[in-house]
């Protein structure tokens, strides 16, 4: 009896562990999820993983403020959730929207389509001076108290990992020097917008309190 008592068990351990993972199986790795406020329209990006992903989102509207926004890619840690996009529907319009959502693995198969992992290539927007820019890297205290900032405060921005690939760090670095910077180490982050370059920023809470966060459009 202990024995058919014991294989019971077992079987029905397994039966929950599967129906578990079939469960999971139903969440995606990376879910675009809505909040509507009675003013404004959130659109988060919630990572569902233990590791860090990178989600891009792009959105068409009609009955808006805008009725179209730039493409935002930004960096989902791991099971957090980041705001992409605020939507600000108009007074008495019946808005409406259309988006295009992806993260790591498909932005991986898209990048591999174009030739990314081709040296040679890498494919950099260039840099729109309204724009609020930001160059950062992996384990980067000052990048991450920034980053903290701008997501608290539903502040739009773009980022570019200068870790992930040597041509992104030089992209900056050729802004830079247009800016009279000599070469060398900089150091990160690196923040341009409206044609102002901020580079080896001490104290970033000092930088942040001080920064005129009225001209970000």
């Amino acid at each position: 009896m202990n024995r058919l008592k014991l294989i019971y068990t077992v079987l029905l351990t397994a039966s929950m562990v599967f129906f578990a993972k079939a469960q999971n199986t139903s969440t995606p790795d990376v879910e675009l999820i809505e909040e509507k406020q009675p003013k404004r329209w959130l659109l988060y990006a919630q990572n569902n993983t233990d590791q860090e992903q990178e989600a891009f989102l792009i959105v068409q509207g009609e009955g808006f403020r805008r009725s179209a926004d730039r493409p935002v890619i930004k960096k989902i840690p791991p099971n957090e959730k980041v705001l992409m996009i605020t939507l600000i529907p108009l007074r008495g319009a019946n808005p409406t929207y259309t988006n295009i959502f992806n993260y790591n693995n498909k932005l991986q198969s898209i990048s591999k389509r174009k030739g990314e992992d081709d040296e040679a290539y890498v494919n950099i927007r260039p840099i729109k001076a309204s724009e609020f820019t930001v160059f950062t890297e992996d384990n980067c205290d000052k990048c991450e108290v920034l980053i903290n900032y701008l997501n608290d405060n539903h502040l739009k921005y773009r980022t570019l990992v200068v870790s992930k690939h040597k041509k992104v760090a030089d992209f900056m670095f050729q802004h830079l020097k247009s800016d009279g910077h000599n070469g060398g180490k900089v150091g990160l982050p690196v923040i341009m917008h409206k044609g102002k370059k901020s580079y080896d920023i001490e104290d970033i809470d000092a930088f942040i309190n001080s920064y005129d966060w009225s001209t970000l459009e």
